[in-house]
């Protein structure tokens, strides 16, 4: 009994010795690295073709808005006014810079064999009738004789395997960049609102100053 389960045993590893477990569980792994250089090469391409444009200059956008502001007159007085203000914004810097990064990865690889015996008996008897005179003897003899059972026995194992091979993958968004994150402050800098003229003096005030001027 003993040899027959160290028996069973072995034929259990053998069937593991086959498998090429490097490709198995590297492949994988080298597919979640390339994954993961195909999403840097994203994100360099979305700078590159969001934040600049075709002369490789930095892509901006114009706002233009207005501010209440307070303006000085000749006689000391002060007179509300409105200034008319125009901001360039780098584009890059108002948009979110896809960082994507693979977060964790599984690897799940099950494979089960079985092993079934199915023991077959055979068995062939045959009869074979003889007849035989006996000398000296007038009577006829009949005898019949009978040939030993023939018992064959036959054993047949099926083996029988299932795997199973999963692989499960994580992506987040990953924090920005050290090196972005100085760039986008660097442009933040460079955002300063430029006034567009002189201010405008609203309806109110300037009725005021023309009774004052009669």
């Amino acid at each position: 009994m003993e040899a027959a389960f160290k028996e069973r045993n072995m034929k259990k590893k053998n069937a593991f010795q086959g498998l090429p477990m490097e490709h198995l569980i590297g492949a994988p792994l080298s597919a979640i690295c390339d994954g993961q250089a195909m999403l840097a090469s994203a994100t360099k391409d979305y700078i590159e073709s969001v934040g600049f444009d075709e002369d490789k200059q930095l892509r901006m956008i114009d706002f233009k808005y207005q501010r209440p502001v307070d303006v000085d007159q000749p006689d000391g007085s002060i007179q509300s006014a409105i200034q008319n203000y125009s901001v360039q914004v780098p584009f890059i810097s108002i948009v979110s810079v896809p960082t994507l990064n693979v977060d964790s990865a599984t690897i799940d690889f099950t494979m089960e064999v079985k092993s079934v015996r199915q023991a077959v008996r055979k068995s062939n008897q045959s009869t074979e009738n003889t007849e035989n005179n006996a000398s000296g003897n007038s009577a006829l003899m009949s005898a019949q004789v009978k040939r030993p059972a023939i018992v064959a026995s036959l054993t047949k194992q099926d083996n029988q395997s299932t795997t199973s091979y999963k692989v499960s993958i994580s992506a987040k968004q990953a924090q920005t960049p050290e090196g972005l994150s100085r760039l986008m402050d660097i442009l933040h800098r460079t955002i300063e609102p430029v006034e567009q003229g002189k201010p405008e003096m609203t309806r109110s005030n300037a009725a005021e100053t023309e009774e004052d001027a009669v």
